[in-house]
């Protein structure tokens, strides 16, 4: 039984056939079965080779890898092949012997291979310099140790490193050379995060996936147990356990800890996710950050051999192994977002004293974004990526093309949709912003603290940022090193609000302005993390304006991790559950941790670094998929083994569970 399946890409149709199970297998062949599992080590790599090759010339080598092109056969005695090794590496095979050719090789057939060296001979048209350092493998012996099937001749057209490549055949993916140096890389960075850490004198320690279900904001993995109406649930993250284990007379624990959320999907976020995280006893925030700036250096330097910047000044950058602090308020006012891109020198210009009007009294605020010298000539459209109104949560800023020095008088009359500008006042403010025929001036209004997260300015920046992706980049300091190159550049961001109010959910279509339920109140970060002691008393009267001791770090615009001083006092903590939270039984549910806290738990603080998207970043790539083996689709599902699977009823009554057909009417 065949069945098929069919794939449309952008460039191509591919048509992929996959045999069915039969209904009994034949015992394969003893003799060329058995021939397949005995066969000669490697005793090289192509990249071995092709960094010594006047050492290896005239050698005898062993090669294990696939054929990465079906051979090109000149003659009967002569064919042309390509062999790719398990580190992804090309080089050309030569094969001048009639009975392997005639073994009629395919592409991705496994095999191993003996030969001698020879320097690639340059066609006519070729320079022997610009063969440089290529070579052949001239074959004495090639084992065939596993054939390939038609899949991978059918997806030849496609490119390896694309998201058309139809997912199930990830294995296939995985050969190649990019995804073997994301793989590597990932290792390595492990590595280095587990070498700093121990030189700090921290303590890995594993803490159990099996858990208990708790309120900690994503939806969880329930897993059931045969003891009626048990379940465990799949943590999302270690939170808990590291902070029992400061109780317990840890000092610095570390862990490389599996997380799942059950949670909408998209680039930079999977179900199942791995964080380093981090807990500190007898600590502050300061010791914590300390220690993670440490880590993060140090892999920067070895695993992506470039070294973080920090912001100096408005326009300008140095290098430096701390971090500055920028408080959650200055960069919302600044850059309208939580997680800054600072490698870019836009901000914004808070012009509400200019205005009188606006349009929502909730969200007084004003401001706007330049872009400067955005584009040349008179006859210019402001781009889709920043006028489409679905690239926006929210309300989409109003923008305004200056093209004429007529247009420096009337650029005020275009934001009136969300605020008057003073006429009176046009031409103050325009020398203000020092408006240029060839800006772009966008604007829109926000609360005074706001809770949107990006401000709808804020998103107008991220999208200028990748629309202009070389203007208004900082320059360092001092250097004529070229910024264009991916510089990274990162910042502590402090001062979170501790709680924010409960956003209503939206009844259908967007709404221009969040709602929020009144006096209803969620953790900003989680609801073990300590208030600043000045806002102690506000807790009581003013629960919005307490800030919290909760850092997050800042590489070029993405949350690298964040960690926050824990609450170790019992009745601290029991008042944030109830009285803040409206959590009404917290023993039930954090009664473990509560006990700890009561049997002299000391102050303790820690971090989680993001470690599938630090790995994504040190890669370059803007997804965590292609530093994952196997990640799951947009709907959570793994297309390798086709998991998540059905469960027979019977398997389920084990567990005391009863699928509940639908009801038809």
């Amino acid at each position: 039984m065949l069945r098929q399946t069919k794939y449309i890409s952008r460039r191509c149709s591919v048509c992929i056939w996959k045999r069915g199970l039969s209904s009994r297998v034949q015992l394969p062949d003893r003799e060329t079965t058995v021939a397949k599992f005995v066969f000669p080590s490697t005793t090289h790599t192509i990249g071995n080779v092709a960094l010594s090759l006047e050492r290896y010339l005239g050698k005898e080598i062993t090669l294990h890898g696939w054929m990465n092109s079906k051979p090109r056969k000149v003659s009967k005695r002569l064919a042309f092949g390509e062999l790719r090794d398990y580190n992804g590496d090309i080089t050309q095979i030569v094969i001048a012997d009639e009975e392997m050719i005639s073994l009629q090789l395919q592409l991705e057939d496994a095999i191993a291979v003996t030969g001698t060296i020879s320097r690639r001979r340059p066609k006519k048209d070729q320079s022997e310099e610009s063969v440089g350092k290529l070579w052949d493998l001239n074959v004495i012996k090639l084992q065939i140790l596993n054939r390939s099937n038609l899949v991978p001749s059918q997806l030849k057209s496609l490119d390896v490193a694309s998201p058309d490549y139809p997912p199930e055949y990830r294995y296939l993916q995985l050969r190649s050379k990019f995804f073997q140096d994301a793989l590597k890389l990932r290792a390595k960075a492990l590595q280095r995060v587990r070498s700093s850490l121990d030189s700090l004198s921290f303590t890995e320690i594993e803490t159990p996936l099996l858990f208990k279900s708790t309120p900690e904001g994503a939806n969880e993995f329930l897993v059931p147990t045969r003891r009626k109406s048990y379940f465990y649930a799949l943590p999302q993250s270690p939170q808990q356990y590291k902070q029992l284990l400061m109780a317990s007379g840890v000092k610095s624990y570390y862990q490389v800890a599996r997380c799942f959320r059950d949670e909408d999907l998209r680039a930079d976020r999977q179900p199942e996710f791995t964080q380093i995280d981090i807990e500190m006893s007898f600590a502050d925030g300061k010791q914590v950050r300390h220690a993670v700036e440490q880590v993060v250096n140090n892999v920067w330097l070895d695993v992506k051999k470039s070294p973080l910047y920090v912001p100096f000044g408005t326009e300008q950058l140095i290098r430096s192994n701390e971090f500055p602090l920028m408080s959650y308020k200055s960069v919302l006012e600044l850059y309208g977002i939580d997680k800054p891109d600072l490698r870019s020198s836009l901000r914004f210009h808070d012009i509400s004293e200019f205005t009188t009007r606006v349009a929502n009294p909730d969200f007084p605020v004003f401001e706007v974004c330049v872009l400067k010298q955005a584009f040349e000539g008179s006859h210019y459209t402001i781009p889709d990526l920043l006028i489409q109104p679905d690239n926006y949560k929210s309300r989409r800023p109003a923008m305004f093309a200056i093209k004429s020095t007529t247009d420096l008088n009337n650029w005020h009359q275009h934001f009136s949709e969300y605020a008057d500008i003073d006429s009176s006042q046009l031409e103050e403010l325009t020398a203000k912003l020092n408006l240029q025929p060839g800006d772009i001036v966008a604007g829109a209004d926000r609360a005074i603290l706001p809770y949107e997260n990006p401000t709808p300015l804020g998103r107008f920046r991220q999208l200028a940022i990748e629309q202009f992706p070389t203007k208004w980049r900082r320059t360092v300091a001092n250097s004529e090193e070229d910024t264009l190159k991916d510089l990274s550049v990162a910042t502590w961001v402090v001062d979170f609000p501790l709680f924010n109010p409960v956003e209503e959910d939206q009844v259908s279509g967007k709404q221009n302005y969040p709602l929020y339920k009144k006096n209803q109140y969620e953790s900003t970060h989680h609801p073990f993390t300590m208030c600043s002691p000045a806002d102690y008393y506000l807790l009581s009267t003013d629960p919005l304006a307490v800030h919290g001791e909760h850092y997050d770090l800042v590489v070029n615009g993405v949350e690298v991790g964040g960690g926050s001083r824990r609450i170790h006092d019992s009745n601290l903590q029991q008042y944030i559950f109830k009285e803040i939270l409206g959590i009404q039984d917290p023993h039930r549910l954090f009664g473990h941790l509560l006990g700890a806290f009561e049997s002299g738990c000391p102050p303790h603080a820690g971090f989680a670094i993001g470690f599938d998207r630090l790995c994504a970043m040190l890669l370059g790539s803007t997804s965590i998929r292609d530093v994952i083996a196997f990640p799951k689709n947009q709907k959570g599902r793994d297309p390798v083994t086709e998991s998540p699977s059905m469960v027979p009823s019977k398997t389920l009554e084990k567990y005391h569970i009863r699928e509940i057909e639908a009801c038809h009417q």
